[in-house]
């Protein structure tokens, strides 16, 4: 009973079937009550007519009157005895005489009225028996004389209920049958669309490409929105498929283009004997390779690490101001190379929980590129504000600018706006990714602005510190 479909028809079929069961249970118990009150009232009303067809001169069953009482018709048997127990009359079908408890004795003598109770006969047979006293006023007073009495047997109630039961019964069975035969059928119209989305999952899974999607059924609200949710799914697998090739063949590109070079530069120093010098700027060359190689290889592994979420590795309160006062001091070296003037706008301190480390490379990171892509003598500015509650860090340059048609890639990695500019300066295109991944690892968002001619500005905002 694995199977859904087999669990919702066999569900389905139990349900109506123990709920058949009920009702023709209680249908029964209504009809043998029903029928049982019946047959009291029967039995009253008869017994009450044999107590007036008797006087106390004639004690006797006239031809008549057991004719009139359908005795042989209905298998009512009837008698009349005296207050000792002794039979004065009875019917022809009575083999032994009717019981008269003690307490049918006393309940109709006291009230006068008639009893109704179930006695067992001497040959085990058990009847139904409806007790009425005979009477007599002698002296304007009301004298019992005698009991007549009409019964019936229980297994004639039995044999009229029987024909009952057995409809009760195949009434049950064919209900089963139909809930059975109808959960069936609707098990498979409603899982018609279920098996169509098994079907197609199947031929995406085995298939070699992502771009096939499921049905999504009009009048199916459940199947519809669990085929959009996988439809979503698949839409989100197929792009990071995309993103994951494409990262794979930039990798792959960024990392021959340094190995092609060292591999290409090494072969010409050994074809012949060289002087020192020759030797010397190849081993430079090549050092200058080995350091893009490693600088790649440290911005992989970044971001390797920021997409498995291991991108922050401590959390503790961390002040921008100071940390944007660190970057300057490591970074001025590198602006007066280029007699760039570097200058950190912190009035006050401004805290956030995060990595130190982390942030500190998104800074150094952005002031990198300013520095860089920016002429000689421009100016860069780090500011740091607390601004409606959020800790807010803009890096300018009053470099060249970039254009409006690059600004929405600049964070896909691998992505240049100038390619020869930016492996002039060993860049692979995977700082500005780092910058986003880590970022968005302290729960923050980066964004930025430019205008060409006039510079460019990176925005980053954080939540404070609790």
């Amino acid at each position: 009973m694995k199977s859904f479909r087999a669990r919702l028809v066999l569900s389905f079929t139990v349900l109506t079937a123990v709920v058949s069961a009920f009702m023709a249970a209680w249908t029964y118990q209504s009809s043998a009550e029903a029928l049982r009150d019946d047959t009291d009232r029967l039995l009253r009303d008869r017994a009450y007519v044999l107590s007036k067809s008797v006087t106390p001169m004639s004690m006797r069953l006239a031809p008549w009157m057991e004719a009139f009482l359908e005795t042989d018709k209905t298998g009512l048997r009837v008698q009349v005895i005296d207050p000792e127990g002794e039979v004065l009359t009875q019917s022809a079908n009575l083999d032994e005489p009717l019981p008269l408890s003690k307490a049918a004795r006393e309940a109709t003598a006291t009230n006068m009225s008639s009893f109704t109770e179930t006695a067992v006969l001497k040959d085990g047979g058990t009847v139904r028996v409806a007790s009425v006293p005979v009477t007599t006023y002698r002296d304007n007073q009301s004298s019992v004389i005698g009991f007549a009495q009409a019964a019936l047997p229980v297994s004639a109630q039995d044999a009229r209920l029987q024909p009952v039961r057995l409809r009760l019964v195949i009434a049950v069975l064919a209900a089963t049958v139909v809930a059975w035969l109808l959960a069936t059928l609707l098990a498979k119209t409603w899982l018609r669309s279920v098996d169509a989305a098994a079907e197609s999952a199947h031929r995406i899974g085995s298939g070699e490409t992502l771009r096939e999607r499921l049905f999504v059924p009009k009048d199916e609200d459940e199947i519809a929105r669990l085929a959009r949710a996988f439809n979503e799914l698949l839409d989100r697998l197929e792009s990071a498929h995309g993103t994951q090739q494409r990262f794979l063949a930039d990798a792959s590109h960024e990392l021959r283009t340094p190995l092609t070079v060292l591999r290409g530069e090494i072969e010409v120093a050994l074809r012949r004997e060289r002087p020192a010098e020759e030797y010397r700027e190849v081993l430079e060359s090549s050092r200058e390779e080995i350091e893009r190689l490693a600088r790649l290889t440290e911005n992989l592994l970044s971001l390797a690490r920021s997409d498995a979420g291991e991108g922050i590795v401590t959390h503790e309160a961390v002040d921008l101001a100071a940390l944007c006062a660190r970057v300057r001091e490591a970074m001025s070296g590198m602006a007066e190379q280029k007699r760039m003037k570097l200058t950190v706008e912190a009035p006050e301190p401004v805290f956030v929980n995060g990595d130190a480390g982390a942030l500190e490379r998104v800074c150094l990171n952005l002031i990198e590129n300013a520095i860089r892509y920016s002429p000689a003598g421009e100016n860069v500015t780090l500011q740091v504000v607390n601004e409606n509650g959020e800790a807010v860090l803009s890096v300018s340059d009053t470099g060249p600018g970039i254009g409006a048609e690059h600004l929405p890639h600049l964070f896909e990695r691998f992505y240049r706006v100038d390619k020869a500019r930016s492996r002039e300066h060993g860049g692979a295109g995977l700082g500005l990714a780092i910058v986003e991944a880590l970022v968005k690892a302290h729960g923050g968002s980066v964004s930025v602005s430019s205008v060409v001619g006039q510079g460019t500005t990176f925005t980053i905002r954080l939540p404070l510190a609790g």
